[in-house]
């Protein structure tokens, strides 16, 4: 792992959350702009720890020119992108090595050499460029043509086992797959060559791969243009190279009847009486269930040297050479030069007995399951799970009534991703209409042909959250959007499980269990579910919504009072203070009345790292609750218009706390006017997510043709009606003005209209009036209380000399408050007229207790005021 990994981690912490099993999560990362760890891959490779742990390289898109070295056990390779994550050399056989004064020679060719034990690599290219057609397009007699044109593209070394490879390209013309020893697994890659492009004395099973040979243009019509294997797999040895369900394909122009194959390699060597071909190796080529274009032609023989130098030649018949249900024009069971295993050999071809008892785990094995419950308390059920591994590979299954499902997981690439989706809206993502609820857990521990356990709760989405955002991508669900899943972060996952661990600690020592053995939010035993069920009851658990695009972004967790409980970092740590969850789930359930406030951002809490930014709705509730008596729970929400506010699920968050009797605070406004859609980049984006039109100066709704939910005067009887629903007493509050003049400069005096819209020279608006008026108008047709605030704040604010408003709204030097040296308003210089500092919301939390107590219809509430 990298330098940084431990970071604020024990060690003790890092034991219990490494497992066993390896983790498909990088330590590193390798970018050839310098963005990552290292520029390099066997830089990175070379600054492994000494240790035998598994370590993992994360490869950006790019061309790496570069040898490697593998000489170190348990390094895994992760590329970007399969084609565009190339590793590539430019040497062949012939190549004159000016470090060591001779030719390369084969081996030396290599552009990758594995020669340690465990290795893996998915998802990139490994490449020998060495430019064949050109090289033989040279005149026999030009000094820079290369004789010996082999150029190996991959070797596996003798001190080489366990490898394996999945997604990849090997790619080169003469002898790209090479190896010398141990046991090799490729899965669904793609083999390139030409001329005895794969071969050597080890054991390799390829499945599900492309085999493509490759066209040339310096041979003899009718003459071989090459041949698919040349195994030279010793006489002792049960198994060499073994095809199982590949497809042989070919470029373009390569003629019928032109590749073999294989052929059997007999590789010189030196004995104690002399060096001729090896006698021993006879080799073993087996195809099985796979697809063969008419470039095929069977199997052809292979010349050596004997003890006096005189060429012989061996025969396929004298090799182990084997077909088993091939088809294709290619295929020819009937062909008696192209033996077809009988049924008795065919039981012995299992990928457990080809690889002695190896089960590679880049590929799931076929006993893999995936077990696990969803747990949350917004989720209807039976919901849909959606898997998505690391290459792409998607299955779809449902839970049961009670949340638990099980599938199989075969031929799955680890990590994973689970995600589960109660279609009680139409997406997960949009939030143009009513948003389904929906939840993940990342999966990097996985049980290769076992069970494993998959839980899904709040704060497995909030992990997933966290990963995502450290790769740039903002959001769970964005992250199953994606066509595979990326290479994640061994750090972040560390990091966000122990937060986690660290949060719940003293929860599950009152419950007397173990915070140690296995307590993290997927795979925690049985014996912690009661645990789990009791902590995910006692939060809101929701995902936000991004400005930019109107999709769902990350996660948001808070306590029942809507007051969050994790901070903003990229990795959220959680900021519970001793047993807030519990106490705040009984206050909220105890309180006699309840004040249940929805809005936007100049009314919602925030989290300390912005602190003096606050709503007036936080202020309000520690200016009135007592816990006991009366409970303000402020739902108010940062960035959410009327619509958007149900649509992206806050609202139903409020369905299981409130109560007949209970009051509900509406103040709606802000983002609602953003219904310009002329505005570049986001005013498309805003009008289909977020905005509402006001009422004409009649009085009447205003949308466009079916689509009343874009009324604000409908959306807000949205509200009132879930009120009377509820049996609620609904209470309806103008937004508060900006800290805008009548010339549109930040300041005071405060222009008196304000939260109107009008046509502006580009026709942005399909209508256009006063949301004021529109929210009055709706409170006068519905006999709901009203609070003008926006007229108690103006005036309040009009009142102030010089810079003093600055000491209401956001306006704080950066020297003091550090969070705003990179924001791009909040500051002495560049002001936020639109939210509050703490004296501001202070303030108008004080207006509105003012504002209750001279308003006749809320004298029952004024009681419980002081």
């Amino acid at each position: 792992m990298n330098k940084h990994l431990a970071r604020g981690l024990s060690a003790s912490a890092l034991f219990c959350i490494y497992s066993a099993t390896a983790v498909p999560l990088y330590d590193v990362t390798v970018a050839t702009d310098g963005s990552g760890d290292f520029r390099s891959v066997q830089e990175a490779i070379q600054h492994a720890p000494d240790n035998q742990q598994p370590y993992v390289i994360y490869i950006r898109n790019g061309i790496y020119q570069e040898k490697l070295e593998v000489k170190r056990p348990n390094i895994h390779l992760i590329g970007e992108n399969r084609d565009k994550t190339v590793i590539t050399a430019t040497t062949a056989n012939g190549t004159f090595n000016k470090k060591k004064g001779k030719k390369f020679g084969t081996t030396g060719s290599r552009t990758v050499n594995i020669d340690a034990t465990d290795f893996s690599a998915r998802s990139l290219t490994i490449e020998n460029g060495f430019d064949y057609p050109a090289n033989q397009a040279k005149a026999k007699d030009d000094p820079t043509r290369i004789k010996h044109t082999q150029a190996v593209a991959l070797l596996i070394s003798r001190k080489a086992d366990r490898i394996q490879f999945k997604d990849v390209n090997l790619k080169s013309y003469q002898d790209t797959f090479y190896t010398k020893a141990g046991r090799t697994y490729v899965d669904d890659s793609r083999i390139m060559g030409t001329v005895d492009f794969i071969f050597g004395h080890g054991t390799a099973l390829f499945e599900d791969s492309d085999i493509v040979a490759r066209y040339r243009g310096d041979v003899k019509p009718g003459s071989p243009l090459g041949y698919i294997t040349a195994p030279s797999t010793n006489i002792k040895k049960q198994f060499g190279l073994v095809f199982k369900d590949c497809r042989l394909s070919k470029e373009a122009k390569v003629p019928p009847h032109s590749y073999g194959l294989g052929r059997p390699w007999h590789p010189t060597t030196r004995f104690s009486d002399g060096r001729y071909a090896d006698p021993d190796a006879v080799g073993h080529s087996v195809f099985i269930n796979c697809q063969m274009d008419n470039h095929i032609y069977g199997w052809d023989k292979m010349s050596g040297k004997d003890i006096n130098k005189n060429k012989i030649w061996f025969y396929p018949e004298d090799s182990r050479f084997w077909e088993f249900h091939n088809t294709g024009p290619g295929a020819n069971a009937r062909d008696p030069k192209r033996p077809q295993l009988s049924a008795e050999q065919l039981i012995h071809y299992t990928n457990q007995e080809i690889l002695s008892g190896w089960q590679p785990d880049i590929t799931l094995g076929a006993k893999s399951t995936i077990q696990g419950q969803v747990i949350h308390t917004g989720m209807h059920f039976p919901a849909e799970i959606t898997i998505k591994d690391s290459i792409g590979k998607t299955f779809v299954i449902k839970t049961n009534k009670q949340g638990h499902y099980h599938t199989g997981i075969t031929g799955m690439t680890p990590p994973l991703l689970v995600s589960a989706d109660d279609h009680s809206g139409a997406s997960c993502l949009k939030s143009n209409q009513y948003r389904s609820v929906c939840s993940s857990a990342i999966v990097a521990d996985v049980n290769n042909n076992g069970v494993t356990t998959a839980n899904i709760n709040p704060f497995s989405d909030l992990v997933v959250s966290s990963l995502a955002a450290n790769e740039g991508i903002k959001g769970p669900q964005l992250l199953l959007e994606k066509k595979k899943l990326p290479a994640l972060s061994h750090q972040a996952w560390l990091e966000a499980n122990q937060h986690f661990t660290d949060a719940f600690r003293n929860v599950v020592k009152q419950h007397g269990l173990d915070p140690k053995e296995n307590w993290n939010p997927v795979s925690y035993p049985k014996a912690y579910e009661p645990v789990m069920r009791e902590i995910a009851s006692q939060v809101i658990h929701n995902r936000g919504y991004n400005t930019k695009t109107g999709l769902a972004s990350k996660t948001y967790l808070t306590d029942l009072e809507f007051r969050p409980i994790i901070n903003l970092s990229k990795i959220p740590d959680y900021i519970l203070k001793g047993n807030q969850l519990a106490e705040t789930q009984e206050i909220v359930k105890e309180a006699k009345k309840r004040i249940f406030i929805v809005g936007d951002s100049t009314a919602s809490n925030y989290e300390p790292d912005v602190f003096p930014r606050m709503g007036w709705g936080q202020a309000f509730d520690q200016l009135v609750s007592d816990h006991k008596e009366i409970q303000v729970v402020n739902a108010a929400r940062s960035g959410r218009s009327s619509r958007d506010y149900i649509n992206g699920r806050w609202l139903s968050q409020l369905e299981p706390l409130v109560k007949p009797g209970d009051y509900l605070f509406i103040q709606f406004s802000h983002n609602d006017e953003k219904c310009n859609g002329a505005k570049k980049k986001r005013g498309p984006i805003d009008v289909a997510n977020l905005c509402t039109y006001p009422n004409d100066k009649q009085g009447n709704p205003q949308y466009p043709k079916a689509h009343k939910e874009m009324s604000l005067q409908y959306s807000l009887e949205r509200y009132l009606g879930f009120a009377q629903y509820h049996k609620m007493h609904p209470v309806m509050l103008t937004s508060v003005p900006r800290a805008k003049t009548v010339k549109n400069k930040p300041g005071v005096p405060i222009r008196p209209t304000q939260h109107t819209t009008k046509q502006n020279k580009l026709h942005g608006y399909q209508f256009f009036g006063s949301y004021t008026q529109t929210v009055k108008d709706t409170a006068a047709k519905h006999h709901i209380p009203l609070l003008d605030m926006q007229s108690r704040v103006r005036d309040m604010a009009n009142q102030t000399k010089g810079d003093e408003w600055k000491h209401l709204w956001l306006a704080v030097d950066p020297e003091e408050y550090p969070f705003y040296k990179t924001r791009s308003s909040g500051t002495l210089k560049k002001p936020d007229t639109t939210h509050f500092q703490e004296k501001g919301a202070r303030k108008i939390a004080k207006l509105v207790v003012k504002e209750i107590k001279h308003t006749d219809a809320l004298n029952q509430l004024s009681a419980y005021l002081n």
